[in-house]
């Protein structure tokens, strides 16, 4: 099948693209445009300032360049980090126009994916970053098939990885907690767990209600597990939780699953925190911080059944 050619524009909004990460923004851009793509890099990509890569006002700047611009498709974020949070007063999401751009990042860029939604402003994905291309040279086929494919299944791979350097690992079919319903259907939202803590409170959230939730964790915190446990209580206690139509979780690094024990695992916190709730709820899935990840265009219809995880233009 052949893909279609986008017009990209590539933004830095959270660390800079120095060292390896810069030898792999180079080559990304090198492998998308010989792919037939056409390559428009923002002028701050390979700036450096501390471990940001600009200061907020010139990141959210080249985001509006891009957003702003009609010759641009797709705009791709290199790399997450820390601070994409603190672009969004910047954007002046109000007065900005609703496009049919579409945003990809995942990560920290969940930030700016929650406020894009917010404002309806563009479609955004949760996929692929620049450096994601040397780990997994197929991530922006896959991608590419996420946007134009009008249904996808979700199913894990037996083997995913981390970084070519710590190896492969197994993976375990998805798991579902056993006292919940088995269907549900609704508008998927996917979003880094951390960062979409970040947002409560603010006017960056996009509405909940009826939302098949994908959430990923990544290691932060040197005691990881009761991190991840405290993130979800801040979930059920802002009211975010009861308005779902379905919960689907990422699988654990390994790092982080070592930390389970036969009291605490990510299946007791998934039960005790959506305790009286009766969607779905998943989890193991392939999707997070780890290689091949799924692709989740946010928006886009997900049908749970007791056997699967489809994704449709509905």
């Amino acid at each position: 099948m052949r893909r279609k050619r986008y017009s990209i524009g590539v933004i830095a909004p959270s660390m800079p693209s120095a060292g390896a990460r810069r030898d792999k923004v180079i080559k990304a851009i090198s492998y998308l445009e010989a792919a037939g793509h056409r390559v428009s890099v923002g002028e701050g990509v390979y700036n450096v300032l501390g471990y940001k890569s600009g200061s907020a006002e010139q990141r959210a700047a080249e985001l509006v360049a891009f957003l702003r611009d009609p010759s641009i498709d797709l705009i791709i974020a290199t790399t997450g980090g820390y601070n994409s949070n603190e672009m969004l007063e910047f954007l002046d999401l109000p007065q900005m126009p609703r496009s049919n751009k579409i945003f990809v990042g995942y990560s920290d860029c969940t930030a700016i994916s929650m406020a894009l939604q917010a404002y309806d402003i563009c479609t955004t994905v949760c996929g692929p970053m620049l450096v994601n291309f040397v780990d997994y040279p197929e991530c922006f086929e896959d991608l590419f098939v996420a946007l134009e494919s009008p249904e996808l299944e979700f199913i894990n791979r037996s083997e995913v990885w981390e970084s070519f350097e710590k190896g492969r690992f197994a993976l375990n079919p998805m798991q579902r907690l056993p006292d919940k319903g088995a269907l549900a259907q609704g508008q998927a939202l996917a979003a880094n767990l951390s960062t979409l803590n970040l947002m409560i409170g603010t006017s960056y959230l996009p509405p909940f209600s009826g939302r098949v939730l994908f959430l990923e964790y990544d290691r932060e915190e040197q005691r990881a597990l009761p991190s991840l446990e405290r993130f979800m209580w801040q979930l059920r206690q802002a009211g975010i939780l009861q308005e779902l139509a379905g919960l689907v979780f990422g699988a654990l690094q390994p790092s982080v699953a070592a930390e389970q024990s036969e009291s605490d695992t990510i299946e007791r916190i998934l039960s005790e925190v959506t305790a009286g709730y009766e969607y779905p709820v998943i989890y193991n899935a392939q999707f997070g911080h780890i290689y091949p990840s799924w692709v989740v265009v946010n928006g886009r219809g997900v049908r749970v059944s007791e056997a699967s995880i489809w994704i449709t233009r509905e």
